[in-house]
């Protein structure tokens, strides 16, 4: 929230189905006016299949995600991390021949070498390993991982994989157990995989995915377009009836964005610079490939006030372009 000289105050709100800030920044005066900075994507950015695959087993498959959070059942606690916990994920009985499971971006080798050892991978990591060492391990031993996703928004905690390896020498080496994702982006959230030898379990490592960083590949060139409109298509989000020039009782100001070829993780935002106030950003999620992109501007009951306004657009923090209009 801001203030204008005037001593206007407003919000700058997400759009449907994301999170407000946590912080929002007020100033002086009470609330007269609310100026809604909102985007939404021409395509609905969400990943959708996610799953996995090792020498044994075919890959599976996430459902898609929901629009919305999954919903939870009437009467029933909202599932934290902790609460599914308790009955997957736990800890296990690790027998004295695992001496470690790691996760890793990679295994490398005859032995599966884990390389770049972490728990928490960016959402675009193609492929996660789960690197099981083995210390004088007995013959014809059933090892096994199952990888399962505990919490992201719009999806059900739920098992994405499952396979086995029969070790039929046993001895001293790694094992590799490979989850490899089908889609561009895995959902950010909180995962695991569970060690099992001869079906019982053994251990179990939580681990997180997180939101990738912005693409170093990715330009103001992504951006082919910018078109200040009256409206948007409702499924494309093409631009209608482009102008510079709007009335102060429009039901909002449209600046439409096309893309071009742009990668994984790009990221762009929007700063309206209304007359006499503070201004106001919004930032998309990541985005990628060719669309149009809608950021409107909607106006308080009393209307938009006149004067002259301006937007800036940015690819990845680089201002592409400013466009200049007028209400009256």
């Amino acid at each position: 929230m801001g203030a204008g000289s005037n001593g206007t105050r407003f919000r700058c709100y997400p759009p449907k189905n994301q999170k407000e800030p946590d912080s929002v920044a007020t100033l002086e005066n009470q609330m007269k006016n609310i100026f809604i900075a909102l985007a939404t994507l021409s395509a609905l950015v969400l990943c959708a299949a996610c799953g996995g695959e090792t020498s044994t087993a075919i890959p599976a498959t996430l459902p898609a995600a929901t629009d919305t959070p999954t919903t939870i059942a009437a009467n029933a606690k909202t599932p934290t991390l902790a609460a599914i916990a308790s009955d997957v994920c736990a800890p296990g009985e690790t027998p004295p021949f695992i001496t470690q499971v790691v996760l890793a971006k990679d295994a490398q080798g005859a032995n599966f070498e884990p390389i770049e050892i972490t728990e928490n991978f960016q959402a675009d990591q193609e492929t996660l390993h789960a690197v099981v060492t083995l210390q004088d391990a007995p013959d014809n031993l059933q090892l096994g991982a199952t990888w399962r996703l505990m919490q992201a928004v719009g999806y059900k905690p739920q098992q994405i994989d499952a396979n086995t390896l029969q070790i039929t020498d046993g001895g001293s080496r790694n094992v590799d157990f490979t989850l490899k994702g089908t889609q561009p982006a895995w959902p950010v959230g909180a995962y695991c995989v569970e060690i099992y030898v001869d079906g019982k379990l053994a251990v179990s490592k939580p681990f997180h995915v997180i939101a990738s960083s912005a693409s170093p590949n990715a330009d103001a060139r992504v951006v082919t377009d910018i078109v200040l409109a009256t409206d948007a298509k409702p499924v494309t989000f093409e631009p209608v009836n482009p102008t510079n020039l709007f009335t102060k009782n429009a039901e909002a100001i449209h600046a439409v964005v096309k893309i071009q070829d742009a990668p994984a993780n790009t990221l762009l935002r929007a700063q309206w610079y209304p007359p006499n106030q503070e201004p106001l950003e919004f930032k998309l999620p990541p985005v990628d490939g060719t669309r149009w992109l809608d950021f409107r501007l909607t106006p308080t009951p009393d209307g938009f006030p006149p004067g002259e306004y301006k937007v800036e657009i940015y690819v990845n923090d680089q201002l592409v372009d400013t466009k200049i209009f007028t209400v009256q």
